[in-house]
This record gives structure tokens, sequence and C-alpha cells, in this order.
């Protein structure tokens, strides 16, 4: 029986790409309400996300107006500008740390790279390493095969 192994390079390219790709990038809603930015609807416990690089957080307006306004001296700016019920913004995060921002009419910037008052946070992370059935996928592309006998 001959046995046939893939390519070297092949296995390599496999192997980098299984530890390299990161899990989807996804897309976070932050509700604007009243005094408040929240992961959860009004009504429900006040939570600030927690999301990976390359996500995405989308405000969405559900009530009265406000702004979406980095503080500044971060290295991920956004102004959303004045936006009302129905508004949308959205900004996609590059780099990991903690991010404050405020709405203008309601907080305000503390010049130390944090916020009061209508005020949120954007913590980012690194993403997870690929996921261990990847691995395995990529793992069972290098294993021998065997030709069956015609």
């Amino acid at each position: 029986m001959k046995r046939r192994l893939f390519p070297a390079g092949l296995a390599v390219l496999i192997t980098t790409l299984a530890f390299a790709s990161p899990a989807s990038a996804a897309t976070h809603i932050v509700h604007v309400f009243d005094t408040d930015f929240s992961s959860n609807p009004r009504g429900q416990p006040i939570v600030d996300p927690t999301i990976r690089v390359g996500d995405t957080v989308q405000w969405v307006w559900d009530s009265g107006f406000h702004t979406s306004t980095s503080v500044n001296g971060i290295p991920e700016q956004w102004n959303s500008g004045m936006l009302g019920p129905g508004g949308r913004y959205s900004h996609t995060f590059t780099n990991v740390g903690t991010w404050h921002y405020y709405c203008q009419p309601h907080g305000s910037d503390n010049g130390n790279r944090t916020a009061s008052g209508m005020a949120g946070t954007i913590r980012v992370i690194v993403p997870e390493p690929a996921t261990p059935a990847l691995l395995a996928a990529a793992a069972s592309c290098l294993l021998l095969r065997r030709r069956r006998p015609a």
C-alpha cells in the first residue's frame, strides 16, 4: 500500500490559519435611553459591554436626544452627533482597552480619559484563539491517506 502525505507547505498553511484565525467579528447593541447607555434595554440592569478587538458597537436610540462621544485622548475616537429615537450609530473597535464615552448634553469628559453623568464604557479584549474544532479539522487534513487497491 502506498501512503500519501499532504505537501509540507499545505500543512504549514493550515496550521498557521488554525492558530491565527480569530472568531468572527460581532456587532453589539448598546441602547441609549433616559440618561443611560446599556447592553440591556430599558427596565433591565445597566450593563456596559465587553467585546473583542474587531467587533462593532451599534448604539440604538430608544428615547431622548443624545450623543455617543468618546472622551479625548484615547485611541478610539468617535462622535455620533445628536440623534433621537430610532437613530443608530456604529463604531468598530481596533484597540484593546477600556474606553469611556458620554452624552454631550447630559454628561461630561472629565479630562482624565474618563467621563461622568450620562456616560458608559466599552471594554475591548483580545480575541480568543481558534476553536478546538478548527484545530481538529486542520489536524485531520494532515493525516496520512491510504490508497485502496484497484
